[in-house]
């Protein structure tokens, strides 16, 4: 039976997970809403978060009738490094740096596969390719963010789709990547801390995508503007 104090983290943690698990409906309903206004690399995110919840349900679903359901998230790790990978390589210029994505996904997709079935098996996380996913597309996102700032334009950067998707993205791998690293070496109390971490993440990530959705096709304030506007109306600009 378990103690008071472990009882709490118990009923806190589900509360937490289903939060973040039902958060996905948010970044899909303002996505549904502005699709027409999304341009193609938005859309590859949209259709990521509804990859996220079709997988969840159909995770759940194995949870609940006790089945085996590792392999689900093992696979949502390797669709989802495809999915947001090729949303931010649609929007880098560099022919270099696109061919250098490509031979990248080809060794993420071979490495994958060598680790779901290989090297962590399909009863496992596999943490080589989590370690690995987490890289690459914190990575993309920095050439990403490099590209923006060598390509530096009149408008507010946190007006920009894409970069507020890409701060969600480095949040959320760069906070995530250890907690399933060490996901099958803990138990108890501390799988639960590690778990609510993830769920507390999976909540923002969703919450930056949505924000970003209902950015896309508004007007941008000039960035040049803000800097030299006076402090007051700099507040009522950012309202």
């Amino acid at each position: 039976m378990p103690t008071p104090d472990f009882a709490w983290i118990l009923k806190f943690r589900t509360i937490l997970t289903y939060t973040g698990e039902l958060s996905l409906l948010l970044p899909i309903w303002v996505g549904y809403q502005r699709w027409f206004v999304l341009q193609k690399h938005h859309k590859v995110v949209l259709w990521c978060c509804v990859m996220w919840a079709i997988l969840t349900i159909v995770g759940e679903i194995l949870f609940a009738l006790k089945r085996h359901n590792l392999f689900v998230w093992n696979i949502v790790t390797i669709l989802e490094a495809l999915f947001l990978g090729y949303a931010f390589y649609l929007v880098l210029r560099s022919q270099k740096i696109r061919r250098l994505l490509r031979v990248a996904a080809v060794v993420f997709l071979v490495t994958a596969l060598i680790d779901f079935f290989y090297l962590s098996g399909l009863g496992a996380t596999t943490v080589y390719t989590v370690a690995l996913e987490s890289v690459l597309l914190i990575a993309t996102v920095l050439l990403y963010f490099e590209q923006l700032l060598r390509e530096l334009r009149t408008t507010s950067l946190e007006q920009n789709p894409m970069f507020v998707i890409g701060i969600g993205v480095i949040t959320y791998f760069a906070g995530t990547v250890m907690v399933f690293l060490l996901q099958d070496s803990v138990s108890g109390v501390q799988e639960m801390i590690m778990m609510m971490v993830n769920s507390f993440l999976s909540l923002v990530l969703n919450a930056i995508i949505a924000r970003a959705f209902w950015l896309v096709g508004r007007v941008q304030p000039p960035a040049s503007a803000i800097a030299s506007a006076p402090p007051y109306a700099r507040r009522i600009t950012r309202r």
